[in-house]
């Protein structure tokens, strides 16, 4: 069984039929990954998972746990963690208290204390912010407490929509070895991702998106290998 299972999703927004007959699914410890141009549903994908875009036909399920009826509320409650693309850190709290409110109805296994300093480890740049307010860090800084604020949970699955998105290249190559260390370390991650390099880098499959359908299913080396998707749904 799928830890996460997306099973033929059909997702609106008004009369606009954006997710059309979506599936895949995610195994645990997998890194997989979402690709397409701006516009493919990836988004609205994460979305749909988190129930903030509410499905109209189709199912999701964690552990073979229908989460379609559920609010986000309970859904993050199960496991699920979703870092947004708009990284939406708190600018008038510091970086610590952006970290516990992250831990709000979160059961961590071995107290506080111990989940921080995991955090720490990864992001160490963090520890020496701790007491600086969201708004002024860098857009870098910001990313990794968005997906910090996000592993404080203990999460099954972890949603990332776009981490790499607006930072510099040494930062992108900096957080995609992050991403790939929290993944080795037992996380499992549902990327979405615009830049084709990161996504082969850092994913044991990928799914390709085109008009709100799935177009290509396969390990990076199949993608690679495939020119003419590449050429359909990725080359801008």
């Amino acid at each position: 069984m799928s830890l996460l299972a997306v099973e033929d999703i059909h997702t609106y927004y008004g009369e606009a039929h954006i997710l059309q007959g979506v599936s895949l699914t995610v195994a645990e410890g997998e890194v997989v990954t979402l690709i397409g141009r701006n516009g493919a549903g990836k988004t609205t994908t994460l979305r749909s998972i988190m129930g903030l875009a509410r499905p109209r036909r189709g199912h999701v399920r964690l552990r073979g746990e229908d989460l379609t009826p559920l609010g986000t509320h309970e859904i993050a409650r199960r496991g699920i963690a979703w870092i947004p693309e708009e990284r939406r850190v708190l600018p008038n709290l510091t970086v610590l208290e952006n970290l516990r409110l992250g831990m709000l109805g979160a059961s961590a296994r071995n107290g506080d204390a111990e989940v921080l300093e995991e955090v720490f480890d990864y992001f160490p740049r963090l520890r020496e912010r701790i007491e600086h307010r969201g708004r002024f860090l860098s857009g870098g800084e910001q990313q990794m407490l968005a997906i910090a604020r996000g592993m404080v949970s203990r999460p099954s699955v972890m949603l990332v929509d776009e981490p790499t998105e607006g930072l510099a290249p040494l930062l992108v190559q900096n957080l995609t070895e992050i991403l790939a260390a929290i993944n080795r370390r037992g996380t499992t991650i549902l990327l979405v991702e615009q830049t084709l390099e990161v996504a082969l880098a850092l994913s044991h499959r990928l799914y390709v998106m085109d008009q709100g359908r799935i177009q290509f299913e396969g390990t990076p080396d199949a993608l690679r290998r495939d020119p003419t998707v590449q050429q359909r749904f990725l080359e801008i």
